[in-house]
C-alpha cells in the first residue's frame, strides 16, 4: 500500500471512528434528555406546585368539594400525596423514543367503598347529626371524605410506555403522550 493511501485509509477509519463516538454520545446523550424530563414531571406530580395546582383545580367536579368545607387545593395535594414514579427504561431508536415509567399512587378503587361506607352511616345513623345544622353536616361530610382520601393505600402501578418524538433537535411527548403519566396514576 502506497503512504497516500495509508494514510488516508487511517483518516477515513479515524473519520468512522469519531462518527461512531458521536452516534453514541447522541444516544446516550437523548437517554439523558428524556429521563430529565420524565424525572421533571414525576417531581411536578410528586410536589405540585401553585400553577400546576390551579390547573388541575379547575375542574367543575372539584368545585363541588367546595360544598363540603373542602378547597379543591387541598383536595388536589390529598389525591397526589404518595404520588411517585420510577424510570425503569429509555429505549431510543431514531427519532423515536419509548421510556418506560412506573407509577405508584393511591388505590382510588377503595375511594368508592369508602364513600358508600359514609353514604350508609349517614342513611343508617341519622341521630348522629340532631342538633348540627346543614352547613356543620356538609362540613362533617367533608372532613369524612377527606379522611378517606387521606386513608387511601398507596399502591405500584404497572408499568407504564410514554412514546418520545425527536422533533428538530428536541424530544418531546409523541402526540397524545403529554398527560400519560399523570393519567396512569388513576388506571
Amino acid at each position: 500500500m502506497k503512504p497516500r493511501r495509508i494514510v488516508a485509509y487511517l483518516a477515513a477509519c479515524a473519520l468512522l471512528v469519531f462518527s461512531l463516538g458521536a452516534l453514541t454520545a447522541c444516544a446516550d446523550n437523548s437517554k439523558e434528555v428524556i429521563t430529565k424530563s420524565l424525572t421533571e414531571e414525576i417531581e411536578q406530580l410528586k410536589n405540585p406546585d401553585a400553577s400546576a395546582i390551579e390547573s388541575l383545580t379547575s375542574s367543575a367536579q372539584l368545585s363541588q368539594f367546595e360544598q363540603l368545607g373542602l378547597t379543591p387545593e387541598e383536595v388536589v395535594r390529598a389525591l397526589f400525596d404518595g404520588f411517585d414514579g420510577t424510570i425503569d427504561e429509555v429505549v431510543v431508536d431514531g427519532k423515536k423514543a419509548v421510556a418506560t415509567v412506573t407509577v405508584s399512587s393511591k388505590d382510588f378503587s377503595e375511594l368508592q367503598t369508602a364513600m358508600e361506607a359514609l353514604v350508609t352511616d349517614i342513611t343508617t345513623n341519622p341521630g348522629q347529626f340532631v342538633g348540627m345544622s346543614q352547613s356543620e353536616i356538609m362540613e362533617w361530610a367533608g372532613q369524612k371524605t377527606m379522611e378517606a382520601i387521606q386513608g387511601l393505600p398507596v399502591v405500584q402501578r404497572d408499568p407504564v410506555e410514554v412514546e418520545y418524538e425527536l422533533n428538530g433537535n428536541v424530544w418531546e411527548p409523541a402526540a397524545g403522550q403529554e398527560e400519560r403519566l399523570a393519567y396512569s396514576m388513576f388506571l
